[in-house]
C-alpha cells in the first residue's frame, strides 16, 4: 500500500494521538486524439486521502468522532 502512517494529535483534548494514514492523490494525464482536432492532453490530480486508524485512548472519543471534527476543522 502506498502512503504513509501519520500520528495526529486528537482534535478534542490536544493529548491523544491518533493513528492515520496518509495517501498523497496521483497525477494523471489523459490523450486525446481526434484526427481534425490534432492531439491534446488532460492531466487531473485524484484527492489526498487520509485513513483514520483510531479513536483517542485519553479522551475517549470514536473513530468517527475524530475522523469528523478532524475534516471539519480542514486538518485531513
Amino acid at each position: 500500500m502506498r502512503g504513509n502512517p501519520v500520528e495526529l494529535a486528537c482534535p478534542f483534548c490536544d493529548k491523544g494521538i491518533i493513528q492515520c494514514w496518509y495517501i498523497p492523490g496521483a497525477w494523471q494525464e489523459k490523450r486525446t486524439g481526434r484526427s481534425s482536432l490534432g492531439k491534446g492532453k488532460s492531466i487531473s490530480r485524484s484527492s489526498d486521502t487520509w485513513l483514520i486508524q483510531s479513536g483517542c485512548d485519553v479522551c475517549g472519543k470514536s473513530q468517527e468522532e475524530v475522523e469528523k471534527e478532524l475534516r471539519r476543522r480542514n486538518i485531513i
